[in-house]
């Protein structure tokens, strides 16, 4: 081991990293509960979460055809058959494990969620892992428990999201650094550089742990640690591998953009005190009361007692693992709770170790006993109290589509929920029907009706000639969607006049939340539709293209 490095051969007693055949069964249990309690039937609620599915279905489906002439209008025809893909717009990785799992097991819902689920599992084992490092077996069981239970870690962890996949390889790459500031050995810094890329290209915003990367190094070697030329390789390298996401970004991420730097949605503004105590307020929600008090008390403990410290380099990268992060997402204008869910990696270890540091004198047996029943305890809570959202009814409706469309025909979706019919029309055993949304026929709109929208202002007239010239037979309509916009009123008008349309189908949507959905009905057009129809096309407002298919 280099001497430049922190010798921490006192610590060795409390873990290697070792992952234990307790650990493997303890967080597969935790996987499968988190797995049977998701949604798996086409019932998504979060409208991004079908969207991620179809991305890992398109990525199985180019390399099924290999469209190597020209694989951009191969890309832009399969949005324009299913308007619901993203896979520009996020990174790439989790598409492609989707594709991997969809190519072994089947396109479905229920494949898509164990997909996440198994980085659910990855998760809990490299927090295990990382805890190990600081703490007995027991212990670091809970902490790596109280990680991947908490409330909004066990809710997103049951959406087709990319935050707990992201999270996964920071956990791992957290294991790697820690190792590395610990022995110096060359090995682990280049793990730790891969799987730095693995999170970024899952999901950018893993941009933040760079602060605390370079915090911890300086930490453990000070500034000669810029005369490494291992490290300045390795810096090297990590640029090279991201400058496609880079450019990906800067081609297709203007939302993204737009959502850092402040939309036309009511986001908190930068000047105030709320936005930037915005994350502390919902630290309860996230982790759960006992894990915030329990850091707490760790943190005011270190601060007073040396014993209490973890190693200094480790203590450094863990506090501006959370602070540079804290602040990151902070500074992004659009903030949600699930937002900064990889910057509370330290405080659950900080929970547990608060625990051990209390009880380790007098009641060792008793502490290792409140540790495990306060991880158990936000298990519970997070599966009973939040149960994560569904609605149903978009797959019942693709269904009753699918028996009935003729072929090569296209379906008309209005209604929020797109992302959600147009993956179970994917799902489905045809694929020649393809969707349009009303809202791209109809509106000039930036993915979402707060950024934006403009009215096409098209009458009945018009709108019943558009959907002749694409041999549209089938509208789906959510009941009272979008009906104070124009257009919106004249599609409205359109379908219930009984002479043009009948309504052949009505669905009644639920859900375990409170929310706007009500009803889909399904219409047939009774007129004569366009023998050659044709094509489709749609404008990406947020990109400024228009797509149009060949």
């Amino acid at each position: 081991m280099s001497k430049e490095f922190h010798n921490s051969s006192n610590h060795d007693a409390a873990g290697k990293f070792r992952l234990s055949v307790e650990a493997v069964i303890i967080f597969t249990v935790f996987a499968a509960v988190m797995f049977v309690t998701a949604p798996t039937n086409g019932d998504f609620a979060w409208s991004d979460a079908p969207r991620h599915a179809l991305n890992g279905v398109f990525v199985r489906d180019f390399f099924i055809a290999m469209p190597w002439e020209d694989p951009r209008q191969y890309a832009v025809n399969y949005y324009l058959r299913y308007p619901a893909l993203t896979i520009l717009f996020y990174p790439p990785l989790f598409s492609l494990f989707l594709a991997i799992a969809y190519s072994i097991f089947g396109f479905s819902h229920l494949v898509a969620q164990a997909t996440v689920t198994f980085f659910h599992l990855i998760l809990g084992l490299a927090g295990y892992m990382l805890a190990r490092r600081w703490m007995p077996h027991g212990y670091a069981i809970a902490a790596s428990l109280l990680l991947a239970s908490a409330p909004e870690i066990a809710f997103w962890g049951r959406q087709v999201m990319l935050d707990v996949p992201a999270y996964a390889w920071l956990a791992l790459m957290a294991v790697t650094f820690v190792r590395y500031m610990d022995r110096g050995e060359i090995r682990y810094l280049w793990l730790t550089v891969l799987l730095f890329v693995a999170a970024l290209y899952t999901k950018q915003t893993s941009l933040f742990v760079l602060f605390a990367l370079l915090a911890g190094l300086i930490s453990a070697r000070g500034l000669q640690a810029l005369r490494d030329r291992q490290l300045w390789g390795a810096a090297v390298t990590l640029l090279l591998l991201v400058i496609p996401l880079a450019v990906l970004h800067l081609k297709f991420g203007q939302v993204n953009m737009g959502s850092m730097m402040g939309s036309q949605r009511s986001d908190l503004p930068r000047t105030s005190v709320e936005a930037w105590t915005y994350y502390a307020a919902q630290l309860p929600g996230q982790l759960g009361w006992p894990t915030v008090i329990l850091s707490i008390i760790y943190l005011a403990g270190a601060t007073v007692r040396a014993d209490w410290r973890l190693p200094r380099p480790h203590m450094v990268f863990l506090i501006v693992w959370f602070v540079a992060g804290y602040l990151f997402f902070s500074y992004i204008m659009v903030r949600e709770p699930r937002h900064d869910l990889m910057v509370l990696l330290p405080l659950p270890i900080f929970a547990v170790l608060a625990i051990k540091k209390i009880t380790e004198t007098r009641l060792k047996k008793t502490g290792l006993a409140l540790a495990g029943a306060v991880a158990l305890g936000s298990v519970a809570w997070s599966v009973l109290a939040y149960p994560v959202h569904w609605v149903t009814g978009h797959s019942e409706a693709a269904d009753f589509v699918l028996k009935r469309a003729p072929q090569n025909s296209v379906v008309l979706f209005s209604g929020y929920r797109d992302g959600s019919f147009v993956f179970n029309i994917r799902a489905g055993e045809r694929t020649d029907v393809s969707v349009a949304r009303a809202d791209k026929l109809l509106l000039r709109v930036a993915i979402e009706r707060e950024r934006g929208v403009q009215d096409r202002n098209l009458t009945a007239n018009k709108i019943e000639s558009l959907l002749k010239r694409h041999a549209i037979r089938y509208v789906v309509a959510e009941t009272g969607f979008w009906h104070d916009l124009p257009s919106m009123a004249a599609l409205t008008a359109l379908l219930n006049d009984t002479s043009r349309f009948k309504a052949v189908q009505r669905i009644a949507t639920q859900a375990n939340y409170p929310n706007t959905d009500h009803e889909l009905v399904i219409y047939e057009y009774l007129g004569m539709v366009d023998a050659n129809p044709q094509p489709l096309s749609a404008e990406l407002v947020g990109i400024g293209i228009t797509l149009k298919q060949r």
